[in-house]
């Protein structure tokens, strides 16, 4: 997920994220820890396993 954010920052649109382990949040994996990588947006979830650029680019809007 990581390697293609920066893709998708460089060649789609600019994006600021930060990354954020699941493992430490007792909230988080309860909430996502069969989805991990998962990529959110505030607290909507865009896509988990892989980036979906389409998905992201909607967000993003």
């Amino acid at each position: 997920m990581r390697k293609a954010l920066v893709v998708f920052g460089h060649e789609v649109k600019p994006v600021q994220w930060r990354e954020v382990d699941v493992d430490r949040d007792l909230e988080l994996i309860r909430l996502y820890d069969t989805k991990v990588p998962v990529l959110c947006l505030d607290d909507r979830e865009i896509c988990h396993y892989f980036l979906d650029g389409d998905a992201l680019t909607a967000a993003l809007s």
